[in-house]
């Protein structure tokens, strides 16, 4: 009995022994099983976290790829109406505007009724230096023999000849009958050489290069046709004489920088020029009657200092400048004002990538008060009413307030809404530089004149490529001040060009006595 007891736990105990191999077995699967299912889970979140960041990257990829097409279809549309872009660069899928601030009409192009028609007039009999007789040898019908009538129809022609001058400068030398020293006449500097162009080929050449901005070769080839190859000056003579005008003309840009400094209203900007190879700066500075360029190797306020007038310009004038914030430096203590033109190029940007509605507003409004101060003036009016000028202002301060309004309803912060704010902020702080010709008539509406001064150096890039070093580039804006002054006031160029070549330029009082005359 006992031993079949044994026996059955035993085999109970062997069952057990078998359950509890077959549990063990399956825990471990089930085990290995969480393990794997473990490790896939973590690879799988491994995974998303990565799928995730690459999303966000691929996100952050698209926002930036839409700003920057932004700005290349920004870029794209920019011309002359929008940006500072001249007109020579507009992109060739885009139609050339040409910037003209006169209101339209429905006038046809050209000469108007009773406008007079400009052409040379007949000579006088006195002033016919030659008659050339033209005769039909014989009669065109029959081939008889030809007399002369009384009277003739007669054609004038003016034109010129170049007559090649070879003069041989003579200077004797005589004997004191008294005293019985020998001397001669002093030679004058313009003949120090044995040999040299006289005064009007070197005026010619002056000419040529820095106010028609021929390049040197080019000179040399035009005066060699000219005078039917007897006149063919080499580059290094040409780059000579522009040393030594620049020399000459020393005392004249000192007395011009002076007579700068008294003026009222005083213009000025600078542009980019190439010196070797290497962005340099040329500047201008005066008015209607004056015009004074300098050349520097950077455009920093280094140059201003170095150019000694805007730091002696006191607190009554008026300075014109296209928003040059270097203007607004402590050590200056005249007045600013600031350019319209580009303010309204500024506005148009803002219009055209952002769709805001303020800026095209205040563009006409700029635009039409202007027009309509201009109108105003031609009436002889001096200065808008008070409660016009009050709507101006009131009109202006309800857009910038719509402006900052929109701006800040960008949810999505695209491309050119940073640039918005930051006109906004300038509209805002410098209101009443940008404004100043609204209640002072005397002031002008925008740069313009200072930008028309220095479009000639961009000509004369286009021809040159770049000045050898600032040597070279200053020489040409000494030049530049003593031809456009002269310009500016009647003076005729190649004549003062060629007393400045025989060594007596004209003075800055001459220049402005002629044009007083």
């Amino acid at each position: 009995m006992g031993s079949n007891y044994q026996k059955g736990l035993y085999k109970d105990y062997e069952r057990l022994v078998i359950a509890h191999t077959k549990l063990d077995k399956e825990y471990d699967l089930l085990k290995y099983k969480y393990h794997l299912q473990e490790q896939k889970i973590a690879r799988l979140k491994k995974k998303e976290e990565e799928l995730t960041a690459k999303s966000e990257d691929l996100l952050s990829q698209v926002e930036a790829l839409k700003k920057e097409v932004a700005r290349l279809t920004a870029l794209m549309n920019a011309d002359g109406n929008n940006s500072s872009l001249p007109t020579s660069q507009t992109p060739l899928h885009k139609k050339k505007r040409i910037p003209n601030s006169r209101p339209k009409t429905n006038k046809h192009i050209g000469g108007q009724p009773g406008h007079t028609k400009k052409k040379l007039e007949p000579f006088k009999e006195e002033e016919v230096t030659e008659h050339e007789i033209h005769m039909e040898p014989v009669c065109p019908k029959c081939g008889g023999e030809l007399e002369q009538l009384d009277d003739d129809t007669t054609r004038d022609e003016l034109d010129y000849e170049v007559t090649v001058r070879k003069v041989r400068h003579h200077f004797p030398n005589c004997r004191c009958k008294k005293c019985g020293k020998t001397t001669h006449a002093q030679i004058p500097q313009t003949l120090s050489g044995e040999n040299q162009y006289g005064p009007r080929t070197r005026a010619l050449i002056l000419a040529l290069a820095n106010d028609g901005n021929m390049s040197m070769n080019k000179i040399g080839r035009t005066l060699k046709g000219l005078t039917n190859g007897e006149i063919c000056p080499s580059e290094g003579y040409i780059a000579k004489q522009q040393r030594i005008a620049a020399q000459r003309l020393e005392p004249f840009n000192r007395s011009l920088r002076q007579e700068i400094c008294k003026l009222p209203l005083v213009y000025w900007d600078d542009t980019v020029i190439m010196i070797s190879k290497r962005r340099g700066c040329l500047r201008f500075y005066g008015d209607e009657r004056l015009a004074y360029y300098c050349a520097h190797e950077k455009k920093n306020k280094e140059g201003l200092d170095k150019d000694n007038i805007l730091q002696l310009l006191p607190p009554t004038t008026k300075v014109m400048h296209d928003h040059n914030k270097v203007n607004y430096n402590k050590v200056y203590k005249f007045y600013n004002v600031e350019c319209n033109a580009h303010l309204l190029r500024d506005l148009q940007k803002v219009t055209d990538n952002l769709q805001h509605q303020w800026s095209g507003v205040l563009k006409k409004l700029l635009e039409g008060t202007n027009q309509e101060r201009n109108e105003a003036m031609a009436r002889g009016e001096k200065i808008f009413r008070d409660e016009r000028e009050r709507e101006f202002y009131e009109t202006y301060d309800s857009l910038l307030l719509q402006g900052i309004e929109e701006n800040e309803a960008e949810k999505e912060k695209r491309y050119f809404v940073s640039e918005e704010r930051a006109l906004l902020t300038r509209l805002c702080k410098y209101k009443d530089n940008y404004l100043a010709w609204v209640s002072n008539w005397r002031l002008p509406f925008s740069n313009n004149l200072s930008e028309r001064s220095l479009r000639g150096v961009k000509s004369k890039l286009k021809v040159a490529g770049q000045f050898q070093n600032v040597e070279t580039a200053s020489c040409y804006a000494k030049i530049r001040s003593y031809i456009e002054t002269c310009h500016r006031n009647g003076v005729n160029v190649v004549y003062a060009l060629e007393l400045l070549c025989q060594g007596t330029p004209l003075t800055l009082e001459d220049i402005l006595q002629k044009d007083a005359d």
